[in-house]
């Protein structure tokens, strides 16, 4: 079937039988007759000169000192579209909230599992600027990603749980907004890496880097002391107990196995990654 946006004037084909119709060309949703107009950006506030900038000045674990004098390659200011909720838990009406969730399944940059996009703060989309960077259209539908915040969810939920109520989850599609990163690239000792960084307020979402040689030792004597005090405590906690010391030492090497291997393979890499935490 053919739709015609009634934001932009598009044409455009589509299956029939779908709850929800994104307009390819400016993100207008419309759904069962009734027509969401409302379509926002938050303006980008970081040029890639400062996003650049805190990147590089990030320092983190196992990152070179003179990181900071690395050379930028290359910089693109991507806006990922977000489906905008008001989500309410009855009878808890003062958990009522605002939700945002990415409407696109593969964002052109890596983010963070349970990365929280703002809902505040957004200006109406103007056309007019498509101009300043690349825009990425929705490619689910707004109950799909509806799904992708099961956090918020899971919080109202434990919250009621503590007054022993059963919420029942309900929404409200709000609209859409784009959302600016940048994606950057940069140079250091002969070798690229990528970053992401939120071009509202200069958050680092997430960042390739090089490990630096006293990085990576630090990270080695990390991995052997957790391991050594872990086979310490557990033996210490097995003679207490009245055991043999031996396999309380055996119990923390296992308990430790994990986080051990997880610094070890850090030190034998060349390349950190950080990611951001989750954003409230």
């Amino acid at each position: 079937m053919i739709i015609q946006c009634p934001f932009c004037g598009a044409k455009y084909e589509a299956p029939p039988g779908r709850k929800f119709y994104v307009c390819p060309y400016c993100g207008t949703v419309v759904s069962e007759g009734k027509t969401y107009e409302s379509v926002y950006i938050f303006q980008p506030r970081v040029d890639k000169t400062a996003a650049f900038q805190a990147a590089l000045n990030l320092k983190p674990t196992g990152s070179p000192d003179d990181l900071p004098q690395a050379t930028p390659t290359a910089a693109e200011l991507h806006f990922l579209p977000l489906y905008l909720y008001h989500v309410s838990f009855q009878p808890l009406t003062e958990l009522e909230t605002d939700a945002a969730a990415l409407a696109m399944s593969k964002p052109p940059v890596e983010l963070p599992r349970g990365y929280r996009f703002p809902t505040r703060w957004k200006t109406p989309f103007k056309p007019s600027l498509e101009k300043i960077g690349v825009f990425h259209q929705p490619d689910l539908d707004p109950e799909s990603a509806f799904y992708t915040l099961g956090e918020v969810v899971e919080e109202a939920e434990a919250y009621a749980a503590v007054f022993k109520t059963k919420v029942t989850v309900s929404w409200r599609f709000e609209g859409i907004a784009y959302f600016p990163v940048w994606a950057l690239e940069y140079e250091y000792g002969g070798r690229r890496y990528a970053a992401a960084v939120d071009a509202t307020d200069g958050t680092v979402i997430q960042m390739e880097y090089p490990l630096s040689r006293r990085g990576r030792a630090q990270a080695a004597a990390f991995a052997a002391t957790a391991a050594l005090g872990s086979a310490a405590l557990g033996a210490l906690t097995a003679l207490w107990a009245g055991l043999r010391p031996e396999l309380g030492a055996l119990g923390g090497l296992i308990a430790s196995t994990g986080a051990a291997v997880r610094l070890a393979v850090f030190a034998a890499a060349r390349r950190g990654r950080y990611k951001a935490e989750a954003k409230l």
